[in-house]
């Protein structure tokens, strides 16, 4: 069969009768060994480079694909299902996998594109003619501006990355949640630019003693009756046609002479990018041009309905080395505490018509549209309604509990838990004017949610209830205690499909089910998903 095509403007080129195309110091084009255990180390005491020639399979968690070689799976950066690359393989240290870089594209996807940003792209493998070391020739790459790992499908066109996202949730949902899940069809979305529609009002039931039956790991099998339709839609405003331009917050690391970058994959080098062009242009702005010497890393934030930018040096200890200074690899990061600010640290956000006076160091959605959806998306999932009590988890700065409270009214109650101390000050602050909204500042754990209710006031029950935890996921101890209050609803916002399937899981054991599970690009170029799911009892009552 033919190679396809790529895209126009791709970077790669036909196998048959062309050099494949490759990133700059890739060696010869068509040296292809056979695969084999890593060779003995040069006299340099580093190991020489082992190369693969792969047929790469599906996507996987993280912004890899998988492969398969000698019985050994490799996980594969900058490559797309379907692909035939020659890759380098970057982390040897598992005996079950291997870690390796596409340097080649030998056959290319049809959903290949250039890459919008001259950072993106794997650090080149040392030439072993070179008279410095591996990581001397590494470290000077990453100086170039190649290797930035703030993004992992550059590669990809917009469309392929949201399929790519889909099927990444689908997976999760399947292996982890015990949940029958596939990819819904281009003309089956229906919402590929987000935008609420009704929430479906039951979920799915497959038949008595019926087994949910799982779709292949590409999810193109037709669906079953209780099977999850899911696809991730694109957000309007910046970033919607060109995956660009739309991060409003951003934690940059520092080079050892002062400027602000990103690190390479799984690495401390830092790879200078202060024309990052997934950052909102009021951030490229606020850093441009300037330097924060002794700095570990520098946060920035950007108001769009202000206007207002603020960027704060984060500071590392005297004894720290410079960042960037160490050998390619892991490792814990040192202590550092941020110095003081050019501007004040109380940015102003709005949503709808409320306005939010949020902390620089609180969560607030870094997308610009991300908060306005995800209001509308939870209030469609939990329909409030006048006088109803609702528990909001992991609060951060009062988002949904400021709408939920404005929606159950002045007879209804929220609660919201939020254990970091700027957000919870945020939250306070911006729902001064509501006063059936109760802000606690505590974590959010068992007896914390099972004690909410003692203090809200006697008889009252909780209806509905949102939660929105940190990467780890809420966990089953918590669903269970949440659970128990038997909410008619429950919206739960994730940023981790492991973490989501792991917990709807838990759900299901503990008697309610799911009637729908939707993705949405808050990420664009990033392997990271926004979903929201929907549980509701599986038992009315």
């Amino acid at each position: 069969m033919p190679p396809r095509r790529t895209n126009a403007g791709s970077r790669t080129r036909r196998a048959a009768g062309r050099t494949p195309a490759r990133f700059p110091g890739a060696g010869p084009a068509r040296a292809t060994p056979a695969p084999s255990p890593p060779a003995a180390a040069p006299a340099g005491g580093e190991p020489a480079v082992t190369w693969l020639e792969l047929d790469v399979g599906p996507v996987a968690h993280g912004g890899i694909c998988v492969a398969r070689v000698d019985g050994r799976v490799v996980f594969v950066r900058h490559a797309l299902p379907g692909e035939r690359v020659r890759a380098v393989v970057t982390d040897r240290s598992h005996d079950r996998y291997w870690r390796a870089d596409a340097i080649e594209v030998i056959t290319p996807s049809a959903d290949r594109v250039a890459a919008p940003c001259p950072h993106a792209g794997p650090l080149p493998p040392p030439s072993p003619t070179a008279a410095a070391s591996a990581a001397q020739q590494a470290a000077a790459a990453a100086a170039a501006g190649w290797g930035c790992g703030g993004c992992d499908w550059q590669h990809a066109s917009l469309p392929a990355q949201r399929r790519l996202k889909a099927q990444v949730v689908v997976d999760a949902l399947r292996r982890l949640g015990g949940l029958a899940a596939h990819v819904a069809p281009d003309d089956d979305a229906g919402w590929r630019t987000a935008g609420t529609v009704a929430w479906p009002a039951e979920a799915p039931t497959p038949a008595d003693g019926e087994a949910r039956a799982a779709t292949p790991a590409d999810g193109t099998a037709a669906p079953g009756p209780d099977s999850l339709a899911v696809a991730v839609a694109a957000l309007p405003g910046p970033g919607e046609r060109d995956g660009l331009g739309w991060r409003t917050r951003m934690r940059f690391a520092v080079t050892p002479d002062g400027q602000v970058g990103l690190r390479a994959h799984r690495s401390h080098l830092v790879v200078p990018t202060p024309d990052c062009r997934i950052a909102h242009p009021l951030v490229v702005a606020k850093v441009a041009d300037r330097r924060f010497p002794r700095a570990d890393a520098v946060e920035v934030a950007a108001s769009l309905p202000s206007g207002r930018v603020w960027a704060g040096p984060v500071r590392r200890p005297d004894d720290q080395p410079p960042p960037g200074a160490g050998a390619l690899g892991r490792g814990r990061e040192g202590t550092a505490a941020r110095a003081p600010s050019d501007e004040p640290e109380v940015l102003v956000e709005q949503v709808r018509d409320r306005r939010f006076e949020v902390a620089t160091g609180a969560f607030w959605q870094v997308h610009p549209a991300a908060a306005e959806l995800l209001v509308a998306e939870v209030l469609a999932a939990l329909a409030p309604r006048p006088g109803e009590t609702a528990f909001d988890l992991y609060a951060g700065a009062g988002l949904f509990a400021a709408f939920l409270a404005e929606a159950v009214g002045a007879a209804g109650t929220v609660v919201a838990f939020e254990s970091d101390r700027a957000a919870a000050r945020s939250a306070t602050r911006s729902l001064a004017d509501l006063p059936q909204v109760s802000v606690r500042p505590v974590r959010v754990t068992p007896a914390s949610v099972r004690g909410a209710l003692g203090s809200a006031g006697a008889g009252r029950r909780v209806d509905v209830a949102v939660l929105d935890p940190p990467r780890a996921g809420a966990g089953p101890e918590v669903m269970a205690a949440l659970l128990e209050q038997r909410p008619r609803a429950v919206a739960y916002v994730a940023c981790d499909p492991a973490a989501l399937a792991r917990d709807l899981a838990a759900a299901l054991a503990l008697g309610y089910r799911v009637t729908a599970v939707r993705g949405f690009d808050l990420f664009p170029m990033t392997a990271h998903v926004e979903c929201v799911a929907r549980l509701e009892p599986a038992e009315p009552g």
